[in-house]
């Protein structure tokens, strides 16, 4: 009986931090996320699209810019708020008869496939163009969300060379965030991770290991 319970217990937790840590959003090299989606990804359920800019609501569904002739990205869990018409009766048996809504995101973590020059941290053009995006997105956050960059790499090489090789990338894109964008400094942390945290179901040494992070903390 107690190992039963104990193993109900273990399964609830194991549930719970899954839910608190959010999920993986995957961007492409070759993809240009929207702001909109960047915010959503990394705040969870504690991003409010209040703002608009340049007269065009920040709920657009408009898809994203392609990068150098790649693939169009598509939105990230694009979602719109849709105000109902219905009689208060007719609302509340809707409400009776409808299914539980899904619980709120969690603030999550945005993995893209910055674009470096070989072996180095220089950012390419395209590199630059993503980051010009996720900028945007970053903006969109509370002014004092801190946010840390994580530099990854694949398996193959030594593990010192990719762990000082993501330390420097993850320290390229601040450096272009802040004097590119006046993202303050201060809300921006790096930190190199080598090859040592891979992409879920993917092998260590593919390219998409090839990635810098963000998330929020």
């Amino acid at each position: 009986m107690h190992a039963t319970l104990n193993s109900i217990a273990l399964a609830v937790l194991v549930a719970l931090s899954g839910s608190a840590r959010g999920d993986t959003v995957y961007v492409d090299a070759n993809e240009m996320p929207r702001p909109i989606d960047v915010a959503r990804a990394l705040a969870g359920a504690d991003f409010q699209p209040t703002l608009k800019k340049r007269g065009l609501s920040l709920e657009s569904d408009a898809p994203a810019q392609r990068i150098g002739g790649g693939v169009e990205s598509k939105p990230i869990a694009a979602t719109r708020a849709v105000k109902t018409t219905q009689a208060p009766a007719a609302q509340s048996a809707a409400s009776a008869s409808a299914p539980a809504a899904p619980a709120p995101a969690a603030p999550g973590t945005l993995a893209v496939a910055v674009a470096f020059a070989f072996g180095s941290a220089e950012l390419t053009q395209p590199a630059r163009a993503q980051l010009d995006s996720i900028a945007e997105g970053l903006k969109l956050l509370k002014t004092d969300a801190a946010v840390t960059i994580e530099g990854h790499t694949d398996s193959i090489g030594p593990a010192d060379y990719n762990l000082a090789l993501s330390d420097r990338r993850a320290q390229a894109v601040k450096h272009y965030l802040v004097a590119q964008h006046g993202i303050a400094a201060q809300r921006l942390t790096t930190i190199g991770k080598g090859k040592n945290e891979p992409l879920a179901d993917t092998p260590p040494q593919a390219a998409r290991n090839r990635r810098v992070a963000f998330r929020l903390g």
